[in-house]
Parts: structure tokens; C-alpha cells; sequence
């Protein structure tokens, strides 16, 4: 079977006249541009920005164009007298949720959603039932927490 988490696929922008290839850091730009979002991009070309007065990270990937990974990083402190319930709410989050992973990252807990794409994605659609599957997942953990 072929090793498809090497494969790369560049997006051609429908809407230009002269074809431009587009990879996911550019569409979710272009998404964060359109829907008037402030970002910042790291050397990684990691994309931080706010939505609901929370952080998020889109974390591009240069090696598999068919992956896109959404984070809320920072959603509850882990110390040593709540490990054990952080452990069973992120668990609780993620079989419960669809997408969601709830990770404990540096005594935090973080709440990524992963996908996989196909080689024409439209983040329209994609980004907005992302972002509200985590706020949703975050509410689910402070749920679970308490």
C-alpha cells in the first residue's frame, strides 16, 4: 500500500483566472483574511488567532496537504492534585466528541481536532464546523471537570 502521509497536494484557487497553487497554510489565510481575522504565522507556518475571545492554532503541515489540524491550546492548568480528574475528563472529551482530542501539553490542556482533506477542501464549510466543534469540546471538558 502506498505511503500516503508523504503525499502532497497544492490547491488551485477556483475563483483566479490564472491558476495559483494554493497549499492549506494559504487557504486557511485566505479564510482567516476573508472572515476579517487578525493572525499571526510563526517560522513553522503555524496560524495563531482569536475567535470567541479564545486562542487557536492552525497548524500547517509541509509534508501532508491531506491533513489539517485545528488547536485551542491553554484550556485548563494541570497541577498535581487535579492530574487524575484532568485525565478522566480529556478522556471523557475525546470518545465522546467527533474530531476532538483533549491532550495534557507543558500542564495544560489542549483540545485539537484532526482531519483529513481531500485535494479540494473548502474552508468555508470546513473551519467554521471546526472551530465550533472545539468551542463545544471545551465546554464538554469544563462539564466533565466539574
Amino acid at each position: 500500500m502506498p505511503d500516503r502521509s508523504k503525499r502532497t497536494i497544492n490547491h488551485i484557487h477556483p475563483n483566479n483566472q490564472n491558476p495559483k497553487i494554493m497549499t492549506n497554510v494559504d487557504l486557511m489565510k485566505e479564510f482567516l483574511s476573508s472572515q476579517g481575522f487578525k493572525y499571526e504565522q510563526d517560522e513553522d507556518n503555524d496560524i495563531f488567532f482569536k475567535y470567541q475571545m479564545r486562542n487557536f492554532i492552525f497548524m500547517g503541515s509541509d509534508n501532508d496537504e491531506t491533513f489539517l489540524r485545528l488547536v485551542m491550546p491553554g484550556v485548563f492548568d494541570v497541577t498535581e492534585d487535579n492530574r487524575a480528574g484532568v485525565l478522566e475528563a480529556t478522556n471523557a472529551v475525546s470518545v465522546s466528541m467527533k474530531v476532538v482530542k483533549a491532550t495534557i501539553v507543558n500542564d495544560n490542556v489542549w483540545l485539537s481536532a484532526e482531519l483529513l482533506i481531500d485535494s479540494t477542501p473548502v474552508f468555508d464549510d470546513i473551519i467554521p464546523r471546526v472551530l465550533d466543534i472545539l468551542l463545544a469540546a471545551q465546554q464538554e471538558f469544563y462539564k466533565q471537570i466539574n
